[in-house]
């Protein structure tokens, strides 16, 4: 296989099924259209910033607007316990789990297991290639890249460097523009669902 062949298929990976500007854009209607019956979501900097502890009345809206689609809505964060935890009671979330090690395919097993949903019934929202969508991918399962509540997030600068490395690689190859949003119109459908 030819190298430029092989880094494209690779740079799949990093490919988010639709890309929007935040978690509030997603069109819940047409998820469910499209079958969906599992949103599953990163915590931090994909519903409040990486250094808030309490979840936004936008962020309880959209939790209980998923439950009213009757969806099942999971929290699925890399962050410890005690904070995930929290944040989910607060947020009204069943459904949650912590020390996911995202993009490593363990807690996602467990999720399958507990959750017994159709891969195609599933999406993951988040705000990392790296971790949200590599993992997302990696398991076969819908997902969504939001841009990050905030910027300054306590990560590496390793793991900084990477997110932009595979976003200008997205770029060069013309799979995904950062802020290039595919928004749909309200109420219409996602085309790539």
């Amino acid at each position: 296989m030819a190298k430029g062949k092989k880094s494209f298929l690779l740079l799949n990976y990093f490919k988010p099924s639709i890309y929007l500007e935040s978690y509030k854009k997603v069109n819940l209607e047409s998820l469910k259209n499209s079958g969906i019956k599992l949103v599953m979501c990163d915590m931090d900097n994909t519903l409040i910033g990486w250094n808030e502890r309490i979840p936004t009345t936008d962020v309880i809206n959209f939790v209980k607007a998923v439950y009213a689609h009757n969806m099942e809505f999971v929290l699925f964060s890399n962050n410890i316990r005690s904070r995930v935890e929290n944040f989910a009671k607060k947020a009204g979330i069943k459904n949650y789990f912590w020390d996911c090690k995202k993009p490593l395919l363990g807690k996602m097993k467990l999720v399958k297991k507990l959750m017994p949903y159709k891969e195609n019934e599933v999406v993951l929202i988040g705000d990392q290639l790296i971790t949200d969508v590599l993992v997302a991918n990696r398991c076969h399962i819908k997902s969504i890249l939001v841009s990050p509540v905030g910027r300054n997030n306590g990560e590496s600068k390793f793991m900084q460097f990477l997110e932009n490395f595979i976003f200008k690689r997205l770029a060069q190859k013309n799979i995904l523009h950062e802020g290039f949003y595919n928004e749909g119109e309200l109420g219409g459908n996602y085309e790539i669902l």
